[in-house]
């Protein structure tokens, strides 16, 4: 009995000791979950079920998170991390709230569900809607969140009359470039700095409003963040009096970035473009990635997206992935769902010949569309 119980205790310790980490190591979850408002971090619910779920299971001491509400308190990145049973003292956080429905109208003192009262330059249905937090348990020595530069200011060749928003009206001269932020922050891992950058841009898509500006706006938000990083984009930069103290981060830095920037490198979007060049300065994660986000269904077609991204330079790549419903239907797993036992959504379209289906993927398929991605670096 002693001799198990030795065994127990021995393999709880190596267990323990396969999830701590050097201080040398920065080990980055990013994850796009889908429309984690207020409501959902506060009540008990299927998506927030399966987000705890998978994220137990990445092992990680900084997390990238885009779409989750900013509160008024602006303290959801802490309660996201307390439903994961995280220490929060443990975590430094930053939080930037999106210009996401700052424009959006309410009805009768509160905000709707109605796309007619959405925010029709920065989309959104109330504000801070989709905003991107960061939990770092490496110090975050600096903080800077741009938010309000406008269009114009970045690029003042952009013509705006060439667009309108989904009503059909004009844009307006002064709106911001991004939709949503920008953050940079400096943190601190073993006594060295390492630059992280968050950027959720604006889709490559037009949603039906063919005078859509959303193609070149990502586009200018890369080329931005191409600046930022490398001290260049295609276009000389001349930024406004009142940004005048910003500078590009040097090319000697360590840099990581990351985010849902909303183009895939495999297209031809102008935003596409900007992405491969960067990658000429930056590593990418992963050589070749794979799709990253997907329609929240098993359908055969669930047009698939490499939209998420991680790149890096100044730093080594130890490991890194996207945890996705594709590698955890060809694994060997006994647990799983008849499809007669899902949503409807879910199944739409899938091949009748389909009796069951891993419940790892179900989990992911209700939690969000994107898929988390992973790396760690170390110095």
């Amino acid at each position: 009995m002693k001799a198990l119980n030795f065994v127990i205790v021995f393999v709880l310790l190596l267990s323990c000791s396969s999830k701590q980490t050097r201080d040398d190591e920065i080990k980055l979850v990013h994850w796009n979950i889908k429309e984690l408002e207020n409501n959902k971090l506060r009540k008990k619910n299927d998506q927030l079920t399966s987000v705890k779920n998978i994220l137990t299971k990445l092992d990680f001491n900084a997390l990238s998170i885009n779409e989750i509400q900013y509160d008024s308190r602006g303290e959801n990145m802490e309660l996201l991390l307390s439903q994961l049973k995280e220490d929060t003292d443990q975590f430094a956080v930053s939080f930037a709230k999106a210009n996401t429905g700052k424009n959006a109208k309410k009805v009768k003192g509160k905000y709707t569900k109605d796309r007619k009262n959405a925010d029709q330059v920065n989309y959104g249905l109330f504000p801070g809607q989709y905003s991107t937090g960061f939990a770092s348990k490496h110090p975050i020595k600096e903080e800077r969140i741009i938010s309000d530069i406008t269009w114009k200011e970045f690029n003042p060749a952009i013509d705006l009359s060439k667009y309108k928003t989904a009503s059909g009206k004009p844009l307006p001269k002064d709106m911001e470039l991004f939709d949503k932020s920008f953050t940079h922050l400096v943190i601190e891992a073993n006594d060295t700095e390492v630059h992280i950058v968050l950027l959720h841009a604006v889709p490559s898509y037009h949603f039906g409003n063919r005078n859509t500006p959303n193609y070149e706006r990502n586009r200018d938000q890369l080329r931005f963040l191409e600046w930022y990083v490398t001290g260049a984009t295609n276009f000389n930069v001349v930024m406004p009096e009142r940004y005048k103290k910003l500078r590009p981060i040097h090319k000697d830095d360590r840099v990581i970035v990351m985010g849902d920037l909303n183009t895939s490198i495999y297209m031809n979007n102008p935003g596409s473009v900007v992405l491969r060049r960067l990658f000429n300065h930056l590593s990418p994660w992963l050589k070749n990635p794979g799709p990253t986000n997907e329609r929240q269904t098993f359908a055969a077609n669930r047009n698939p997206l490499t939209l998420d991204y991680i790149a890096y330079r100044g730093l080594k790549l130890m490991d890194a992935g996207i945890y996705n419903p594709e590698t955890l239907v060809e694994k060997t797993n006994v647990f799983c769902t008849p499809p007669s036992e899902l949503p409807k959504f879910m199944t739409k379209g899938l091949d009748k010949r389909v009796t069951c289906i891993d419940d790892d993927a179900i989990e992911l398929k209700q939690a969000s569309d994107h898929f988390p991605i992973w790396a760690t670096f170390r110095l």
